[in-house]
């Protein structure tokens, strides 16, 4: 199933992965009691009209965390949720832009930097999109949380890394392991505002890497790979290198702000500043 923004695919039994406009994905599950919806996208197209197609259950929003790219969609449901700490994360960005002169509001858009190639569907209004539109969860997850959308339990994991209250998502019956930005195949942002410092990403790692034989399925929230269980465990001998020195950064420029790239040969971790051994 395609549309003009959006690209959805079954890809796994009662698992569909939408690609939002090639900027992001988001999942659907198809439980026996509600639909999850892992992640949002951009909030450009009609997910909610999407997700309704894909399965008659009330959806559940699930946010790996709260990025634009992540969650500016969960306007269009009624329930939407998030980890705990990332949500007081969210009411810190309320406070700082609160707090702003009235000419910084307006600033570029994400759309200004991540410059969709697709074109926009014909109900989006670019003038009007909202951007950081922040809607309050209706639930809020700790770590080892259980999600029953019924045919799936979701455990929370609590992941900080590319932002400080990312979670992650383990279904053990499936072995399915939704990641959102922490663990993907590309370059993994932990030199943002929002991250955490390189010691807790690291423990994050090893952390997820002793997951690593209860999945047969990582399904990060970029990209359109379906990565193996030893992606977790390689990534986590790739942080440890990193620890010790044995991997040469380089000065990376990006939209968000600049840092040093550490290449792991197709993907790799960027911090802020470079990693003393």
């Amino acid at each position: 199933m395609s549309s003009q923004w959006y690209d959805i695919e079954e890809i796994l039994p009662d698992v569909s992965r939408i690609n939002d406009g090639d900027l992001d994905t988001s999942y659907v599950l198809r439980g026996t009691r509600r639909t999850g919806v892992i992640d949002t996208g951009m909030g450009i197209g009609d997910l909610a009209s999407v997700v309704a197609r894909l399965h008659p259950a009330k959806p559940l929003v699930i946010n790996t965390h709260a990025h634009p790219d992540h969650w500016q969609g969960n306007h269009q449901f009624e329930e939407t949720s998030m980890g705990q700490e990332e949500w007081r994360m969210v009411q810190g960005w309320i406070k700082a832009m609160a707090a702003r002169p009235k000419s910084d509001e307006q600033g570029h858009s994400p759309l200004d930097f991540l410059k969709p190639k697709r074109p926009f569907p014909p109900e989006f209004n670019r003038a009007d999109y909202q951007w950081f539109r922040v809607i309050e969860p209706t639930r809020l997850w700790a770590d080892g949380d259980i999600i029953d959308l019924g045919g799936f339990r979701l455990e929370v994991i609590l992941a900080p890394a590319h932002t400080r209250g990312s979670i992650c998502l383990l279904e053990r019956e499936r072995r399915l392991l939704f990641t959102g930005d922490t663990a993907l195949y590309g370059t993994i942002w932990l030199h943002l505002e929002d991250s955490t410092t390189p010691d807790v990403a690291f423990a994050t790692y090893e952390k997820l890497a002793s997951y690593a034989p209860l999945v047969s399925y990582v399904l990060p929230a970029h990209g359109t790979r379906i990565l193996p269980s030893e992606f977790l465990t390689e990534l986590n001998a790739n942080a440890h290198r990193v620890k010790k020195g044995e991997v040469t950064p380089r000065f990376m420029k990006t939209f968000a702000g600049d840092g040093w790239y550490y290449d792991f040969g197709g993907y790799g971790l960027l911090f802020a500043q470079q990693i003393a051994s």
